[in-house]
């Protein structure tokens, strides 16, 4: 996948802005606060909805507006043009999306995982350095933008979820049904939930067997096999799932712990008032084996979250995202657009040096940076004319 041109209309801190990309290579240039990841930002919320920083809409529109309007135009690997646009009204706080000028009624059925994108930033560390929810994140979106049915497995989940806390919170604050009905109603709502949690989490442990190939040869490039990575799965209802037993849970097996945690739970879930079991409550567990022997077996390794140094998190977060590259392109046929934004300040000149000889067999690249020092150790791996250079000053987008 392609981008070709990306059309910005009172996005951020441009008024009115056009830019073409090349189909390898873009590396956008500046100092801090000249907008460079607004540019990155607006192509993430064409492709799968949100921004790749976090901020709502309301945020991306420039001040003294009250509307925004972003576009791109995109070429697939078959060279099929599509034009994917996005226009938000901050007074409605309604947005809008088109595909070809035709509007969509569902951006999640119509163009989520359609542009597949992979991106990587200072936030992404919350992904290695922040709570569960930062990681299921990162595994649910990877893992919807190559499967449309986890996707609405994910949404199905969202809606029961709140349904079931409702009526454990209107029951507990207000008792007016009785408790045999009640649990008859909420008997419903379980099975439901295990249904739909046994999918959930059988498909994640099925992805990760495939992931972690993807991953750990990402990781041993990038550290030469000094070190080994650990990806294994805590479900809150049966403790940690080891990376080499992913294979070895039926979608039954789940399905019979998560209906016996359910009953061992259902008092306390009455107390609280709220739902304490499924897959919305799991973890992805990263670790590191320092690997001197060559035998990984031999060590339990240290957990990443509590003792690893910056560079270990970050070598493991480039590692991941250069897995998510593969293994999306691998299962969409199409090369994501990669979304670098300054990705290699703070990286020693080996690893740097690594990842941008790693880059040369990706597809379309962004890369951020605030210096233009990077640029001749790109062009030793690519050639000058897959190289372009846009400069970011004053609120305007300039190739050079």
């Amino acid at each position: 996948m392609i981008l070709q041109k990306l059309s910005l209309n009172n996005f951020r801190n441009y008024t009115q802005q056009t830019a073409e990309f090349g189909k390898s290579f873009n590396y956008i240039y500046g100092n801090n606060g000249e907008g460079k990841t607004n540019i990155l930002e607006a192509v993430s919320l064409l492709t799968f909805g949100k921004s790749l920083v976090g901020s709502p809409e309301f945020d991306c529109v420039k001040f003294g507006e009250f509307s925004f309007f972003t576009e791109g135009n995109f070429l697939s690997r078959l060279d099929t043009n599509f034009t994917v646009s996005l226009e938000y009204n901050s007074d409605s706080k309604r947005k809008t999306y088109s595909l070809n000028k035709d509007r969509v009624s569902g951006f999640s059925s119509e163009i989520f995982g359609r542009f597949p994108v992979a991106f990587l930033n200072t936030h992404s560390l919350d992904i290695t350095y922040g709570n569960p929810s930062e990681r299921r994140r990162f595994f649910d979106i990877m893992i919807s933008q190559t499967s449309k049915l986890y996707l609405e497995y994910l949404k199905d989940l969202n809606r029961l979820i709140k349904q079931k806390n409702a009526l454990l919170k209107d029951f507990k604050e207000n008792g007016k049904t009785g408790r045999n009905d009640f649990l008859n109603i909420l008997d419903s709502y379980n099975e439901k939930l295990i249904e739909i949690s046994s999918e959930i989490t059988f498909r994640r442990l099925e992805f990760l067997a495939e992931f972690k190939v993807f991953f750990e040869s990402k990781f041993n490039y990038l550290t030469s096999g000094y070190d080994f990575p650990v990806i294994d799965y805590l479900m809150s209802t049966n403790g940690e799932i080891d990376r080499e037993d992913f294979n070895s849970y039926s979608y039954d097996d789940i399905s019979k712990i998560i209906s016996v945690k359910l009953n061992e739970v259902i008092e306390e879930e009455i107390a609280r008032g709220i739902c304490l079991v499924g897959p919305q409550r799991d973890d992805f567990v990263f670790k590191i084996i320092k690997n001197k022997s060559g035998d990984v077996n031999q060590h339990q390794g240290f957990y990443l979250k509590n003792f690893a140094s910056q560079g270990e998190h970050k070598t493991f977060l480039i590692s991941l995202k250069l897995a998510e590259f593969d293994i999306t392109r691998e299962k969409t046929n199409e090369n994501p657009v990669m979304l670098l934004d300054d990705v290699l300040s703070e990286l020693d000149s080996y690893r740097v040096t690594k990842i941008i000889s790693y880059l040369k067999d990706f597809g379309q690249i962004f890369l951020t940076s605030t210096e233009t020092g990077y640029i001749n150790s790109i062009k030793e791996f690519y050639g000058n004319d897959d190289v372009n250079l846009f400069e970011v000053k004053n609120n305007s987008i300039l190739q050079r």
